[in-house]
């Protein structure tokens, strides 16, 4: 189930953040200028993103957690008034979001096991069951590598970012967004691999309570 609903967010997204931009950046450039023209390129990942947050009802620490990202970010494009400025946003984004991943994990509140706690209660489990379980070993453990593995994530699309914006600058726009997003969408695809191996594992660990208590 996860496959395929990753399977097809991933071919949505693509159209949505990589194909759409593209058309807008590549037909407005010549007519509104580079900032603008970036900028605009910006609007149909952001709409998607808030009817995504509101159409699935995503009132968790989650969305919450992205929604407000995508508004910092949003922010930062608006006052950045350079399209190179806009460029090393995500350059900036990323950094925080680094030091927030490590944060939790060296306070001992892994960002990754929150977000397991809401999908599980998306699927019917009450956080008081998900929190308790996801707290002890083994699993504590998964989620503080998970959490590390996106520090790694972010880390790796910084030096991508700088390297990139560095050899092609924003007459390389189109380069830049198509790698990046190519990247993005491969660590992310690890990622969910990492999530479907965890949850086998806390499946299995059910099955084994369940056959005890029996």
């Amino acid at each position: 189930m996860l496959k395929k609903i990753f399977n097809r967010r991933t071919l949505t997204d693509l159209i949505i953040y990589l194909g759409i931009p593209l058309v807008i950046w590549n037909s407005c450039r010549g007519i509104l200028g580079d900032y603008p023209a970036m900028l605009a390129s910006t609007v149909p990942g952001i709409v998607y993103t808030f009817y995504t947050f509101f159409k699935e009802k995503q009132y968790s620490l989650t969305g919450l957690f992205f929604i407000t990202t995508m508004l910092i970010g949003s922010i930062m494009d608006v006052y950045s008034k350079t399209a190179i400025q806009m460029l090393w946003n995500d350059v900036y984004i990323n950094v925080a979001l680094v030091i927030f991943w490590c944060f939790t994990i060296l306070i001992r509140r892994p960002m990754a096991m929150y977000f397991f706690i809401d999908y599980a209660y998306l699927h019917g489990i009450p956080k008081e069951r998900s929190k308790p379980l996801y707290s002890g070993m083994p699993f504590f453990r998964y989620f503080m590598l998970l959490t590390g593995y996106l520090a790694l994530q972010d880390l790796s699309d910084i030096f991508l970012r700088i390297g990139l914006i560095h050899i092609y600058g924003v007459n390389g726009f189109n380069t830049i967004k198509m790698i990046s997003q190519v990247w993005g969408t491969a660590t992310t695809a690890l990622f969910v691999y990492f999530i479907i191996l965890i949850i086998k594992r806390i499946q299995h660990h059910s099955d084994n309570q369940q056959n005890q208590k029996q």
